[in-house]
């Protein structure tokens, strides 16, 4: 990293607030950039996200994709037909609003289905997109680690990358060091805490993140954007308690850029 610009997400259970009041709150207390949520769940379309951010003065990271039915990618049927068709739409969207890098997950929950031909043959489709569009496809470390390292391991472009998230790696597949295994190939980051055994989305300090290790071996890694905070924001329902929210995040934020 080569600077302590911040970027946080726009999700995350902050939507008792609308989008450009959440944007204009970020901006004020020091956010540069955004973690974009492209799934469902706002009112405002993709293209008008993409629009307030830009507005906000807040640079786009990255977006996430929906991750809702990700399992069905590697199982044979319509729906895992529709989601690869999803997936691809997005890169699409993605290429035309002039945003580098695509967060996906692979699967679901901690039983997904076994890695299989027809998901390989969706997953090439989907790469091939990538590639047509220039986007950046960055999967995201979530509960199995199978389906993540076989894609990582077998295309080895630019265009597959690594999405690290801290507070996952707290959580799931504890002996996968995927800083290290993967040093090479992270293209985003989510930073967030927990208590190792729940997904909390805390801010970081609040739970049992090793930070001394994480944040060393982040710095050694290709990644070389801004910091960027994934915390949620569930309990909090009023502006007041939203601005001291945020400003907490932010000095999280100037304790990890010096570790």
């Amino acid at each position: 990293m080569t600077s302590i610009q911040m970027a946080i997400n726009s999700g995350c259970g902050w939507r008792f607030l609308s989008l450009e009041e959440r944007f204009a709150a970020f901006r004020k207390a020091g956010f540069q950039s955004v973690l974009l949520w492209w799934g469902e769940g706002e009112k405002e379309s993709r293209k008008e996200r993409v629009a307030l951010a830009k507005s906000s003065g807040l640079e786009i990271v990255d977006v996430h994709a929906e991750m809702s039915q990700s399992n069905s990618i590697w199982l044979s049927g319509a729906q895992g037909e529709q989601k690869i068709c999803e997936y691809i739409a997005t890169v699409e969207e993605c290429a035309k609003c002039g945003i580098e890098r695509m967060v996906i997950h692979l699967t679901n929950g901690d039983t997904p289905p076994d890695i299989s031909t027809i998901g390989l043959k969706r997953i090439e489709r989907l790469m091939a997109s990538a590639v047509r569009n220039d986007v950046i496809l960055a999967i995201e470390n979530v509960r199995v680690d199978a389906h993540i390292k076989f894609i990582l391991d077998y295309y080895k472009e630019k265009h597959v990358a690594l999405c690290y998230d801290a507070g996952h790696a707290n959580l799931w597949c504890k002996d996968t060091d995927w800083l290290s295994l993967y040093k090479d190939r992270i293209a985003a980051v989510h930073l967030h805490d927990n208590n190792g055994e729940e997904d909390e989305h805390n801010i970081p300090f609040r739970g049992t993140v090793d930070w001394k290790n994480v944040m060393p071996k982040m710095k050694a890694s290709s990644y070389n954007g801004c910091l960027p905070l994934e915390t949620d924001c569930r309990g909090i329902d009023d502006g007041e308690q939203f601005e001291d929210f945020l400003n907490a995040i932010y000095e999280s934020g100037l304790k990890l850029s010096i570790l």
